[in-house]
């Protein structure tokens, strides 16, 4: 009789736990899409050129690290507006118009962004929508990398110095999707998510370059986190380097 009250409780308890919600797996990314674009190498040109930066650099206080020792014990220039000679580096250079109608081949090897003396490594950088993207921990530091995207699914994850890298891809294109570190505030990055090979970052000397374009009528765009997009219109004829350039500053 003792057994026969317990049993609607014990019933009761199975019921519970089995309803409990279960982790919600990650969706894989949609395979990327059969090329459909082919450029003719023999009459494909190129957009090159530099980026300049117009008046007094900004003042950044410098980042104190030093609340985790496996970072630098100094402190460390901020990364967020780089001047070099009158040109500014981490400017992401892209075809925003022109481009054929189809879609292009998606590269199989990964763009690596990795962490290095608690900074990320490179701050800008640009993938194909389905290509590999590799994080990669090369600190003695933990680190919880988190990306903010709009229209790809968010993702947050610890990564130890002994870690495996840690592999996403992007399924759909979007431009400056944040990224940042939710141990090292100061640390900071931003993926651009495109459709074509069309882009390029601007180095410490303010260069980019970008190669193997069919000929056509463009509409270049240059981003850059502190400052509102510039756009200018590029004409790139058969086999011809064309050269384009724009500034920003305060």
């Amino acid at each position: 009789m003792r057994f026969l009250k317990l049993f609607p409780l014990l019933a009761l308890a199975v019921a519970l736990g089995c309803n409990k919600p279960q982790p919600v797996s990650e969706q894989p990314a949609a395979p990327p899409k059969a090329a459909t674009v082919s450029v003719d190498a023999a009459t494909a040109g190129s957009i090159t050129g530099v980026i300049g930066f117009k008046g007094e650099t900004p003042k950044m206080k410098p980042l104190d690290m030093t609340a985790d020792p496996g970072c630098p014990p100094q402190p460390q220039p901020a990364e967020v507006v780089v001047v070099n000679g009158g040109k500014l580096a981490n400017v992401f250079v892209y075809v925003k118009e022109g481009l054929p109608a189809g879609s292009f081949a998606v590269p199989n090897e990964p763009v690596v962004l990795d962490q290095k003396r608690c900074r990320y490594n490179p701050r800008m950088l640009g993938v194909m929508a389905g290509q590999p993207f590799k994080v990669l921990n090369s600190d003695t530091a933990d680190h919880n990398i988190h990306d903010m995207p709009n229209k790809n699914p968010a993702w947050n994850e610890s990564q130890m110095p002994t870690d495996q890298p840690i592999i996403k891809t992007f399924a759909n294109p979007e431009m400056m999707i944040p990224v940042q570190c939710n141990q090292h505030p100061w640390m900071r990055a931003y993926v651009n998510v495109m459709s074509h090979p069309y882009y390029a970052v601007t180095g410490p000397d303010g260069k980019f370059e970008i190669k193997n374009l069919p000929p056509g009528e463009y509409t270049l765009g240059a981003v850059h986190e502190k400052f509102d997009e510039q756009t200018i219109k590029v004409k790139v004829g058969p086999k011809e380097s064309v050269k384009a350039g724009f500034t920003f500053g305060q």
